[in-house]
């Protein structure tokens, strides 16, 4: 074989031997390979990663916006689902530590969410956000299990057993490599965030946020800084911002993470912010953008490690819809500086009082003043609330970064709290007895009940004294009028009565009414039930009968710690625990004792005896001391025990007495300064009780309207003209210099000239709190609605220790002067003369 030839055979043998071996390794390797490759596959799966919309914004009835989702940066964290070992522990650790700081020195605040508490003692426990025994138990478990933390199994139900807060501080230190150096403050936030990694281990293709509403100066650390920071990342998100601040804070209401476990199956979760107060809880299905027809969604592909792997599709969320009030800032603004102006002025006013007047007020000790009050501002033919102020208020922008120690104490927890409760709304929270504001109320209802007549007059006397059914003056207690006899009324008649306000004439109205008429009126215009307002915490008003004073239907006796929690007045707890002391004496006096809660059920079995008649009942009293506490009939027989409890029994039986003092506003009468808006709307439109109204509309992110609120009529009086036409003349009366009204000289000389005066008519009410002799503890109302003859607007202004009614006429005039100075300067000046032509 020539040369050549043999190097073309040995080169050819040794390409089939190499082309031989690389298929025999192709088939070795695709053989291996698609088995790897089909388990990957198989590994992966979808996830879903819910979206949520912004919350809808709430505006005034001009669009002025009062709150709404500000677009701000969050930091996240998100733990690499594949990378689990020690090693990325540690790594962790040291870029969340590098994050914190960068947060902190922006500014920002780390969300603080660990179960790991420390004391000031230095002592650790657990915190877990809940109450209830199963709750704790849940959580604690869920905690342990996630932390790698095991349970005794012969103590699977006995917490004690569990592993301790310390034991889990120092434990996770460890685990994590948290340095030594680093402070219990700054490791617990480490902690904080890493629970809430593992606690939503079943997701970790999502991440956990650990800071909100960071500045722009952190956003731009951490992402020029990601090379060193493995895990945190930045996100768009939104903060609710109350641009306004403390004005209509008790309107508007504020949001916390405060998701119930039911919230949960309508598609909440418990980061969601959710209103807790105002406009922003009654309103949260149409505002918020958490629930599960308003979420959105990202389809991901994950692998076996729950890692992301792709998205595979996304679906916007939708927004929350707005909601627009029926209130106008502009006069939500005025109205609330009026009520704070004349609480300090009153407040100033009475403490000169006290100081100028030793000998009549030294006798008493911490005499309260006016410190808190309300304003309600109300369209008089529509019942659309157009201003509502309490004071004080609130900032409702402390509840989203959360309160700080000071905000708490002060808002919930100081003795502000206690004293100004600055949360309440005090507009339809507060209910004070009316006072002389009720005086409508028994004219009203006595020309329509034929117990008097327009023209029909009566004089004031010193003391009104009331008979017995055998005819015997009942001389005890008996009222006056608050003018000083013999400088009384005389001859009153309804519309007198109203300008002077003599008490006089409604005692005898109310005695021919009697209670029943008379409550029966109250509540027709609309005093003695809710008013319907679209706000968390409304309370209703009482006016009087024997139901309201004490009801024995209502004692609670399957709960001897609160049994009197449904009663409507405060007297019958005040006899209760009267009558438990004097159960106490009488078994020391026979050498008895007994358990507290027979002596508490024998209190409640003797008030049960009250139904509105104690006759023929001592025999009652004596069966009852025997049978429950084993006092033998016999031996109370030989005591004065029987008149004792009699006595303090027939302090729960309603009396003529109390009759003629709920004529004027007084014994257990209470009501609400918006009830009080309606009743006087009605007053002014002439019979048309309307249900409060707070909100407009409700409309979607793209304008449509969801819902409209009409005005609504909760009763309506037919009653004559001439009548309306009697108390719209006493209540011009009230604030005529002319007809020296109980307000004619509180208002200025200025308020005189501009003849806004002549458009006002209203009414004062000094209202007595129970038998109190301080006046300047006194209830200062001051109801008022305008224009006289064509009335737009009511007016309400309360001040619990306000000294008189009176006091309050200046917030009264600055509200007026605003509304009518307003009302000219919108109206356009002629530029043409008439009949001339344009230039």
């Amino acid at each position: 074989m020539k040369p050549k030839l043999s190097r073309y055979i040995i080169s050819a043998v040794v390409i089939c031997l190499l082309m031989a071996s690389l298929i025999v390794k192709l088939a070795t390797v695709t053989l291996s390979d698609t088995g790897q490759y089909a388990s990957q596959a198989s590994s992966k799966s979808t996830a879903t990663v819910t979206l949520k919309g912004a919350r809808g914004s709430i505006m005034d009835r001009n669009g002025v916006v009062l709150a709404y989702d500000k677009t701000c940066y969050d930091v996240q964290f998100l733990r690499d689902a594949n990378n689990r070992t020690s090693y990325y522990s540690a790594v962790y650790t040291e870029a969340l530590i590098k994050a914190i700081g960068i947060i902190e020195d922006g500014g920002g605040t780390i969300i603080d969410s660990s179960y790991i508490r420390r004391d000031e003692s230095g002592n650790f426990y657990y915190d877990w956000g809940v109450t209830s025994e199963r709750a704790i138990m849940s959580r604690y478990k869920s905690f342990c299990d996630v932390m790698g933390f095991s349970i005794p199994s012969e103590h699977a139900d006995d917490m004690s057993y569990w592993i301790s807060a310390e034991d889990a501080y120092i434990s996770l230190r460890k685990s994590w490599y948290i340095p030594e150096e680093l402070s219990y403050e700054d490791a617990n936030k480490i902690i904080s965030i890493r629970q809430m990694v593992n606690l939503n281990n079943y997701r970790a293709y999502e991440p956990v946020t650990i800071a909100t509403d960071v500045s722009a100066e952190v956003v731009a650390k951490i992402e020029m800084m990601k090379d060193e920071l493995p895990g945190l990342q930045t996100t768009q998100s939104t903060t609710r911002v109350y641009p306004y601040g403390e004005t209509a804070a008790h309107v508007v209401g504020y949001t916390q993470k405060a998701v119930t476990e039911d919230m949960l199956s309508l598609g909440y979760s418990y980061s969601d912010f959710v209103g807790v107060a105002g406009i922003e809880s009654t309103m949260e299905e149409y505002l918020t953008g958490a629930t599960t027809e308003k979420q959105g969604y990202r389809l991901i592909e994950v692998n076996r490690n729950l890692a992301e792997v792709s998205e595979i599709e996304v679906v916007a969320a939708s927004n929350g819809d707005d909601v627009m009030l029926t209130i106008d800032i502009a006069y939500q603004r005025v109205v609330e500086q009026a009520l704070a102006d004349i609480i300090a002025e009153i407040n100033a006013t009475e403490t000169a009082l006290i100081e100028e007047n030793p000998d009549r007020y030294g006798e008493y000790d911490d005499i309260e003043l006016a410190q808190t009050g309300a304003i309600v501002m109300m369209d008089a033919n529509s019942g659309d609330i157009l201003a509502m102020a309490s004071y004080p208020s609130y900032d409702p922008n402390w509840f989203i970064s959360g309160l700080t120690d000071e905000q708490a104490e002060y808002m919930f927890s100081g003795e502000e709290a206690a004293t100004l409760t600055p949360t309440l709304n005090k507009a339809i929270s507060l209910k004070r007895a009316p006072g002389s504001i009720f005086k409508m109320v028994t004219g009203l209802a006595g020309v329509m009940e034929g117990a008097i007549t327009l023209d029909e007059t009566v004089d004031c006397v010193d003391r009104y004294v009331l008979t017995d059914e055998s005819g015997n003056p009942i001389e005890r207690d008996a009222p006056s009028c608050h003018t000083s006899y013999p400088s009384s009324h005389a001859d009153q008649n309804l519309r007198l009565a109203l300008t002077n306000s003599c008490n006089t004439y409604f005692y005898e109205v109310s005695n021919r009414l009697g209670i029943d008429k008379l409550a029966s009126w109250a509540e027709q215009l609309g005093l003695s039930d809710r008013t319907g307002i679209q706000l968390t915490g409304e309370i209703t008003g009482q006016i009087g009968g024997q139901t309201t004073l004490f009801d024995y239907s209502e004692i609670d006796f399957d709960n001897l710690s609160n049994p009197l929690a449904t009663q409507r007045a405060s007297l019958p707890s005040y006899i209760y625990g009267s009558l438990k002391s004097k159960l106490q004496a009488y078994l020391s006096f026979c050498g008895k004792t007994a358990e507290s809660d027979d002596i508490s059920t024998c209190a409640l079995e003797l008030m049960e005896l009250q139904d509105g008649s104690l006759d023929n009942k001592g025999g009652d009293v004596r069966r009852i001391l025997s049978d429950v506490l084993g006092i033998p009939e016999g031996v109370t027989k030989g005591q004065p025990w029987v008149s004792e409890i009699m006595s303090m029994l027939n302090e729960l039986q309603w009396k003529p007495t109390l009759t003629i003092r709920t004529g004027i506003g007084q014994a257990v009468s209470a009501v609400t300064p918006v009830a009080v808006a309606r009743y006087v709307a009605t007053i002014a439109n002439g019979g048309t009780v309307y249900n409060a109204n707070i909100v407009s509309r409700v409309v979607d992110e793209y304008g449509s309207v969801v819902v409209e609120y009409e005005p609504s009529v909760f009763n309506v009086i037919d009653a004559p003209d001439e009548y309306w036409e009697a108390i719209h003349a006493g209540l011009q009366g009230v604030v005529s210099p002319e007809d020296r009204g109980t307000a004619a000289n509180r208002f200025s000389q200025e308020f005189r000239d501009k003849g806004y005066l002549d458009l006002l008519s209203g009414k004062t009410g000094s209202a007595q709190v129970g038998n109190n002799p301080i006046d300047i503890e006194n209830t200062s109302w001051f109801v008022s609605y305008a224009p006289r003859d064509n009335p737009e607007i009511v007016l309400v202004v309360c001040i619990p220790n306000g000294y008189s009614g009176s006091s309050s006429a200046p917030a009264i005039e600055d509200i007026i002067t605003y509304y009518f100075d307003k009302q000219i300067a919108s109206v356009p000046d002629s530029l043409v003369p008439v009949n001339g032509l344009t230039p």
